[in-house]
């Protein structure tokens, strides 16, 4: 109730344009950031291009759920941290992601790309026009026309490497139609491990997930020609949702989902994705000096200092 409490109250002095919605495990929604004009992204699974990305607006576990036994993880055993930003079509008008997993014990063994979940793994579910509802649409079943659950697993030679994102770690995942992978040839994606090498039973391993994706309004099993490509700007909301599978045994597979979203389903229906604001560069407070607008770094500070208690 305190947590709730203050969140009101600061509503109107830390935000002018704010995602609301019942499916935010955050209880409010959450931030990604344009891309500054002297910035640009490599997709390498580093970090080091994200120098300037506020951490006030980085997600972590505190602003998730866990969907599978709705209990909290100690962060000894996983801990997370999700950057999100965007950029518009002045330039490549993407999304761009970067995940931080720190997992106590490492789980890679899936040789079935539709079964990577079972293993540690990342899920990015997209609905970019917010539209709702399956995301199949009306639809027959695996076309993903309306939303899509995009995932990422660390690449093991031989086991699991996909076709797609560069590095084989990129996949549109569940039992789609072949047709509509062409979505996936849009994909840049890294997953890199600290220490190098880590593999099925190494611990304490920081793995990175780093990505740039178009959105899309609709996607036609026709291709992208025949599709209607999202245009990214300053203030819109989109439905986006981070799902982070947990295992630490080979043999029980996955044992916890943190989330972005505050319930199950947002694999398949988009009205339980988590909601993302696109805040331009003119409204945030950047490590470079910037002067934020619309969203205070201190408010937003303050706000998220409630969301543990």
């Amino acid at each position: 109730m305190r947590k709730n409490t203050l969140i009101a109250a600061m509503l109107s002095v830390a935000l002018a344009s704010f995602a609301w919605g019942q499916s935010n495990a955050n209880g409010i929604g959450y931030f990604a950031l344009e891309v500054p004009a002297n910035v640009t992204i490599t997709i390498d699974g580093d970090d080091g291009d994200w120098a300037w990305f506020d951490p006030i607006f980085t997600v972590g576990p505190d602003e998730m759920y866990e969907i599978q036994k709705a209990e909290v993880l100690d962060k000894s055993d996983l801990d997370v941290a999700i950057m999100t930003a965007w950029t518009g079509t002045d330039r490549d008008n993407r999304l761009y992601g970067f995940v931080r997993a720190t997992d106590d014990t490492l789980v890679v063994t899936s040789d079935v790309f539709d079964d990577g979940w079972r293993d540690d793994d990342l899920e990015i579910i997209t609905d970019a026009n917010a539209s709702g509802g399956p995301h199949d649409g009306d639809g027959e079943s695996g076309t993903r026309a309306e939303g899509q659950q995009f995932t990422m697993h660390l690449p093991v030679p031989g086991v699991y490497e996909t076709p797609y994102g560069g590095d084989g770690s990129w996949w549109l995942r569940w039992q789609v139609v072949e047709e509509i992978h062409w979505m996936d040839e849009f994909a840049e994606s890294r997953v890199t491990t600290n220490p190098p090498g880590a593999t099925t039973g190494s611990t304490n391993v920081t793995v990175n997930y780093e990505y740039s994706i178009p959105l899309w309004d609709y996607a036609s099993l026709d291709g992208a020609d025949n599709s209607i490509r999202h245009e990214n700007e300053a203030g819109q909301i989109i439905r986006l949702t981070y799902q982070l599978n947990e295992a630490d045994n080979p043999e029980d597979r996955r044992t916890h989902q943190l989330a972005t979203t505050g319930e199950d389903g947002a694999s398949g229906n988009c009205d339980v994705c988590s909601e993302y604001t696109l805040l331009g560069a003119d409204e945030y407070d950047r490590a470079d000096g910037g002067a934020g607008t619309a969203v205070e770094s201190e408010s937003w500070a303050k706000i998220k200092a409630t969301f543990s208690d």
